[in-house]
């Protein structure tokens, strides 16, 4: 503390580098020893102390990027040559130079990285990578979301391509796990007790001959204090349970003409069938759709659970106004063109509204959304959404990936307890809808579809809870540059960077995403497929080709297909004959599929397998639509989704297929195979790769939960 507020009391922006290496060498990080010497006379004695070769550097508060202005000299042998390159380092400061810091050469091969910086999402984040002239060019990183201990320090080093330079290199020892790990643990705790700290950069740490780990440069910037984000704390979310579930609804814009077009909200929800009470408020209209219209919210017979507001930005603020005026708080604004536009009048009208829902003590879902999805209620206000109810919940910033994801999840069996759109989180966002979805009994599996998040820190901390008790999956928009963009301009959130927000999946165990389908992919597995006890899986189907692609698609998400044991293969073969038919793992026994008591033999055979945590039946459909004119397909269905499940050792199933026939009849029965086995609790995908993918995100899950990482 003594230190930085030093520097700070005389306007440093960054700390010398002597006096950074002070701050970090308390904090755990190996520095090198090293002394100051204020002139060149100085230096050279110093030089004599330590011992050549030495190293030479400027030092001042104003100096950084020693190396791009000439003021480092390596490789000096005796005094004459530290005086020589003191002379020209003085020169080449000018009046940035405060002294000369000596060190002694450390000699090593490997170079590594290790740093902080203060995200304005998550707060402080620590990176460790290859170091030197490669940690731009290569960008071999990985970060953490401080505070964090020393077992996840570890794994940043494991996480690294280049991890193998930390092992025995070229005749030299291996690096000193410990003190990089001690490092990162230090970094962290340096992050979240100094938030003054803006940023520290450690370039290179060198790993000497001896495994001995030095840090011999080291950068400190300073900044003003970051205040703690507004809504930290957990706070009283109870009215969530009116909002997300209202008995009453006030619609602020209710439209006279009775068109059934998106935007008219008033109709859409009246016609899906709402089982609440509506008020529709419109100060030109008596009656609108059969409902008495009434000129604002203080006319109302009753506060309501649920305001929407669907009229033009500029009017915003008055509505928001006449909610106060009413008592009536909870709040769900439709309306666009705020901060999302980027334009000066939208984010002066966000400002504006911000202030007034501050000041009334507003809750508000929007500006620039959707809203609410509860068809247990029969409540939308969007069209076309199911109206079946199910045990997913999805709170999303994007509207249109809401009704998508619903629509997407609806053709595999899929339906909501509720779906949250909720645009630009004036005051409502993630991290509230969370924590509300984390006690709602309806609810068994929370997706979110997320850009940019107010409290980063508290999104880890709810969901590494959370996640023990209900799979949260998450789509992350913006992790690309270019997708960055894009979230600037669709909700005004700022985007973390994809490493940030990697170390958050890595962290807190859930499940990544990156598009719809692949969601409602990793719902269905985790609705019906059950607990994996490992990742091991174990395939049976027919072709040579598919063997190959198997082997392939399985290893590339993250799974194994082992070699059955010597016994299973040895049953296998008592009914699959050798030739044509392999019995590794895959199976191929393309004899097992026309005749289901073999298939049910093998079935429990492969299952019995001690090598084997699931099974996946890889079905050619369009090779045996033939059989029986599209019977036997039917047949199979029936006897997968129900006798199957006796004979797969209580294993999890899988169901995988590939259609590729376009001739009369064959798409209709597709249709009713995959609609047969959803229905009947069995996950299904209509590729190799689809299933893959579900699996091993699922496996990914359950082995966090036994371990605590990925």
């Amino acid at each position: 503390d003594e230190l930085i507020g030093k520097a700070q009391s005389k306007g440093q922006s960054t700390l010398t580098e002597a006096e950074a290496k002070e701050l970090l060498k308390f904090y755990g990080v190996p520095v090198v020893e090293e002394a100051v010497a204020k002139d060149a006379e100085g230096a050279a004695v110093k030089a004599s102390l330590i011992g050549f070769p030495v190293v030479v550097k400027g030092l001042g508060a104003n100096i950084t990027h020693k190396t791009e202005r000439g003021l480092v000299r390596l490789h000096l042998k005796d005094e004459r040559e530290v005086l020589v390159a003191a002379g020209e380092i003085a020169k080449a400061a000018g009046n940035d130079l405060e002294g000369f810091l000596v060190q002694p050469l450390v000699a090593g091969r490997r170079e590594f990285v290790a740093g902080l910086v203060r995200d304005g999402q998550f707060g402080p984040v620590v990176m460790f990578g290859l170091g030197g002239v490669f940690t731009e060019t290569l960008q071999d990183v990985s970060f953490r979301i401080a505070p964090f201990d020393e077992a996840e320090a570890g794994r940043m080093l494991d996480e690294l391509r280049a991890s193998a330079l930390l092992d025995r290199f070229r005749g030299e020892e291996a690096a000193n796990r410990e003190q990089i790990i001690r490092a990162l643990g230090g970094l962290s705790r340096l992050g979240v007790e100094h938030p003054e700290v803006a940023e520290v950069d450690i370039n290179p740490l060198i790993v000497e001959p001896d495994g001995w780990v030095t840090a011999v440069d080291a950068l400190v910037v300073l900044g003003e204090k970051t205040k703690p984000v507004p809504g930290q704390e957990r706070r009283d979310l109870s009215f969530l349970d009116a909002m997300l579930a209202p008995k009453s609804i006030a619609v602020i814009g209710a439209k006279r003409a009775s068109d059934d077009s998106w935007q008219n909200l008033m109709v859409i929800i009246k016609n899906f069938g709402y089982q609440g009470r509506i008020y529709p408020i419109n100060p030109g209209a008596d009656e609108i759709e059969g409902l008495k219209a009434y000129p604002d919210l203080v006319s109302l017979p009753e506060k309501v659970d649920l305001v929407i507001i669907s009229i033009p930005a500029p009017r915003v603020p008055a509505a928001l106004q006449d909610c106060i005026a009413s008592g009536n708080r909870n709040v769900h604004i439709f309306t666009a063109g705020f901060k999302e536009t980027g334009e000066e009048e939208g984010i002066r009208l966000q400002k504006e509204i911000e202030e007034i829902a501050e000041r009334g003590g507003l809750r508000v879902i929007g500006p620039n959304c959707m809203g609410i999805y509860n068809p247990k209620l029969r409540l939308t206000t969007w069209i076309p959404a199911p109206a079946e109810s199910g045990p997913v919940a999805f709170a999303s910033q994007s509207g249109g990936h809401t009704g998508d994801l619903a629509l997407c999840a609806e053709q595999v069996g899929i339906y909501f307890s509720k779906a949250i759109s909720y645009g630009n989180a004036l005051t409502l966002g993630s991290t509230d809808f969370l924590e509300y979805l984390a006690h709602d009994n309806e609810t068994k599996i929370i997706a979110l579809y997320l850009e940019g998040v107010r409290d980063g820190g508290r999104l880890l901390r709810q969901i590494k809870e959370i996640n023990q008790k209900k799979p949260i999956i998450i789509m992350k928009g913006g992790l690309t540059e270019s997708g960055a963009r894009a979230v600037a301009s669709h909700t005004g959130s700022l985007a973390g960077g994809e490493h940030i927000w990697e170390a958050l999946f890595r962290q807190s165990g859930a499940v990544k995403v990156t598009s719809l389908e692949e969601m409602a992919d990793v719902i269905l597995a985790f609705l019906h497929l059950g607990i994996p006890q490992g990742r091991r899986v174990g395939v049976i189907g027919t072709g040579g080709g598919m063997g190959v692609s198997c082997a392939d698609t399985f290893t590339r998400a993250g799974l194994e297909m082992p070699t059955l044991t010597e016994e299973t293969i040895r049953k296998l073969r008592e009914f699959i004959p050798a030739a044509g038919n392999i019995t590794k793992n895959p199976v191929d026994a393309g004899i097992a599929f026309s005749d289901l008591g073999m298939l049910e033999r093998a079935l429990r055979i492969v299952s019995a397998d001690p090598l084997i945590d699931m099974i996946v039946l890889a079905i050619p459909f369009d090779w045996f639509f033939d059989i029986a004119q599209g019977g036997y397909m039917e047949k199979l269905a029936k006897y997968l989704g129900g006798p199957a499940r006796e004979h797969t050792s209580g294993k999890p199933y899988a169901v995988s297929y590939r259609c590729y026939r376009t001739d009369s009849g064959i798409k209709e029965a597709e249709v009713s195979f995959h609609r047969g086995l959803i229905g009947d609790g069995v996950p299904v995908y209509d590729s190799l790769v689809r299933t893959a993918f579900a699996l091993a995100r699922v496996a990914e899950y359950h082995a966090f939960q036994r371990g605590g990482h990925l």
